[in-house]
């Protein structure tokens, strides 16, 4: 067995598939697969955030504008993990 869990929990997925156990296999691979996006997701809400507040910090008066981008960004994030 790996160290990985993600990397374990893909080879309990596939010998489940291939011991005739499809429908387990697949709510595995799902479950993995949510996890990922989720993941995936804080990581570009932590991005945009990081590019936002370097806007900001060079052009002080667009501060209004970056605000709402920041929540607009944080909306689609939202409305993505839904």
């Amino acid at each position: 067995m790996p160290d990985d869990p993600v990397t374990a929990a893909q080879q309990v997925a596939d010998e489940l598939h291939q011991r005739g156990h499809r429908q387990h296999a697949e709510h595995l691979r799902a479950s993995l697969l949510d996890r990922t996006e989720g993941a995936l997701l804080t990581a570009i809400r932590g991005a945009c955030q990081t590019i936002l507040t370097a806007i900001e910090a060079i052009d002080p008066v667009s501060a209004g504008a970056v605000d709402e981008l920041r929540l607009e960004v944080d909306k689609l994030i939202k409305a993505a993990r839904n």
